[in-house]
């Protein structure tokens, strides 16, 4: 086992667990009065509702049935998918390494993948949020919603597929020369 193979992998468990943290947790957007919503949960000081929950529609600040919503979960759920095969696969190519297969190029491509499903979820969401419901940066006084640490994480999960990617195909190209 090289040690690129080792740092691909730890950066692969990092960009899955970051994947996944922000998929699921309420703070794509950040309201004043102590709501979050994110794209599963919409919750309030002191409950959550989930996205399976009939009265989740009624409760939402947003319009969970409108296209780019309903696009943003479909994007971050492709890459949340790319990534989980990705690590499956890299961790299969672990005890293949010895057999003199080389998955490296595969997986880098899938993590390639997830970062261009990822980065445009993040794209139309922050567009659209700012666009239809004046979702900020920053809260201000005037307007009371801001994009939450989930939808930077969710950013930031892109960027980490991107470089894992990367990293894979050096290491692909490594074991092909």
């Amino acid at each position: 086992m090289s040690c690129g193979a080792v740092i691909g992998l730890v950066f692969l468990v990092i960009t899955n667990l970051a994947v996944i943290i922000a998929f699921v947790t309420p703070y794509w957007v950040e309201f004043r009065a102590h709501r979050n919503q994110g794209l599963l949960a919409y919750c309030q000081s002191d409950s959550c509702t989930w996205v399976f929950e009939d009265q989740y529609r009624s409760l939402s600040s947003f319009d969970v049935t409108s296209e780019w919503w309903i696009a943003t979960i479909a994007l971050v759920s492709f890459g949340f998918v790319l990534c989980i095969k990705a690590l499956l696969l890299a961790t299969i190519a672990l005890c293949c390494d010895c057999r003199g297969c080389n998955a490296s190029h595969a997986i880098g491509g899938i993590l390639l993948l997830a970062f261009l499903s990822l980065g445009v979820a993040a794209t139309v969401f922050g567009v659209c949020a700012n666009k239809y419901h004046d979702v900020d940066v920053e809260m201000t006084s005037l307007i009371g919603r801001r994009f939450g640490w989930s939808f930077w994480l969710n950013t930031g999960a892109a960027g980490a597929a991107l470089i894992t990617s990367f990293i894979y195909v050096i290491l692909g190209r490594s074991k092909s020369a």
